[in-house]
C-alpha cells in the first residue's frame, strides 16, 4: 500500500512539475517574463549562456583591429553587414564594401593597444540567435601622434552559418578604472 501512495505521489509531482515547465517555455515563447518590473522588452529577454566558440571569432577580429590589417577577418562576416557604431553613424551593405570602410578608418591610426575586459557569448534562446558581448577599452595613437582613450562595449550578432551580421557599438571616453573585486 505505501508503494501505491509513493507511486501516485511521485506521479503527481511530475505532472505537477511538468505544468510549470510549460508555462514557463511559454513565457520565454511569448516573450513576457513573468517580472520585468514594468517593462516589456521589445527584442528579447530570454537569454542563456552559450558555447564560447563566437567568443574566438570576436577575439580574431580585435586582434586583427589591433594589428591594423582587417583582410584576415573577412571570412568571419557574413556577404551583408550592418554595424551601429559608438558616433551615432551606421554601415550598412555588401561586407566588402562595409569592411573596405572601416579598414580606412583604422588605417587613419598610427598606433592601437587594446584591453579586453570581459567577455561572453549568449543566445537569444526566443529568436535563436547567438551574440557574442565584449568590454574593452583601446588607447588609439592617430598619424599626429595624438593618443586617445575609450571604453567600448560591442555585441555581435551571428548568422546561421556562424558568421557576423550585426555590430552594435557603445564607447565611453576614457578608460573605465579597474572594477573593484568582491
Amino acid at each position: 500500500m505505501k508503494k501505491i501512495i509513493f507511486a501516485v505521489f511521485a506521479v503527481s509531482f511530475l505532472a505537477c512539475n511538468d505544468s510549470r515547465q510549460k508555462e514557463t517555455s511559454a513565457e520565454v515563447k511569448a516573450n513576457v517574463p513573468a517580472n520585468m518590473h514594468g517593462f516589456s522588452p521589445g527584442y528579447s529577454a530570454s537569454f542563456v549562456m552559450d558555447d564560447a566558440t563566437n567568443t574566438e571569432t570576436v577575439l580574431a577580429l580585435w586582434e586583427d583591429w589591433k594589428k591594423g590589417d582587417l583582410s584576415p577577418s573577412r571570412t568571419h562576416f557574413a556577404d551583408s553587414l550592418t554595424l551601429f557604431l559608438a558616433d551615432g553613424t551606421s554601415m550598412v551593405g555588401l561586407s566588402d564594401t562595409v569592411l573596405k570602410n572601416v579598414q580606412a578608418y583604422r588605417s587613419s591610426f598610427k598606433g592601437m593597444e587594446i584591453t579586453m575586459d570581459a567577455i561572453f557569448a549568449v543566445k537569444s534562446t526566443d529568436r535563436d540567435e547567438d551574440w557574442v558581448t565584449v568590454w574593452g577599452s583601446e588607447v588609439q595613437t592617430d598619424m599626429n601622434g595624438k593618443v586617445d582613450s575609450v571604453s567600448l562595449q560591442e555585441t555581435w550578432r551571428f548568422n546561421k552559418a556562424g558568421k557576423v551580421d550585426l555590430m552594435f557599438q557603445a564607447v565611453r571616453k576614457g578608460i573605465a578604472p579597474p572594477l573593484p573585486s568582491k
